[in-house]
């Protein structure tokens, strides 16, 4: 993927059967994400970023209970109400466990033509922003749907890395809202 970057990941350890599930109860999912963090011998790292599910269960808990002084969380939503209801809950979430709240991003905040780049509010847009200012936590930005983002992911390439154009608009989002959540960090 690029040289700097080191993931790792459920799916890398699941074998050649990609259609297999992974049912686990509580105390497994615990234990492995305690793995991740504790067990894994990070080389140096700027950032650790952990792509949690959504909500206020055992994953984003145990992330908190197993990192020391995290800078904070980066919440992302969809525009659409029953969305923002959940990540409100995030928030609130957030604000017991003393995890400063970075920002909050929009994705899905409109469609990007791949012909002329024009965006339309297909879910409608605005809310994430709504939500963040209602609830006093930083706005970081919106990302349109856009098919190159699609393609970018399915090649395992990041989209910021891709050969797309650089001034398309998820491209112009993604940047701004990386520059916005570094920004954050250092402070």
């Amino acid at each position: 993927i690029l040289p700097n970057l080191h993931i790792i990941s459920i799916e890398s350890l699941m074998g050649d059967d990609k259609d297999a599930a992974l049912i686990w109860r509580g105390p497994v999912k615990i234990g492995v994400i305690r793995q991740f963090i504790s067990d894994i011998k990070w080389p140096d790292l700027d950032y650790l970023i952990i792509d949690s599910p959504p909500g206020t269960g055992d994953e984003p808990l145990s992330v908190i209970q197993y990192i020391e002084k995290p800078d904070g969380a980066v919440i992302v939503t969809t525009p659409q109400d029953v969305a923002l209801a959940d990540v409100r809950k995030s928030v609130t979430f957030c604000a017991q466990l003393s995890l400063p709240v970075i920002g909050v991003i929009e994705n899905m905040s409109g469609f990007a033509c791949p012909h002329c780049g024009t965006v339309t509010e297909i879910f409608k847009s605005g809310g994430g922003e709504s939500m963040a200012d209602d609830m006093g936590v930083p706005f970081l930005g919106s990302i349109p749907i856009e098919a190159q983002v699609v393609h970018s992911g399915d090649s395992g390439s990041p989209h910021l890395s891709s050969s797309a154009e650089a001034s398309s608009p998820a491209q112009k989002s993604f940047a701004e809202i990386v520059n916005s959540i570094i920004q954050g960090v250092e402070r």
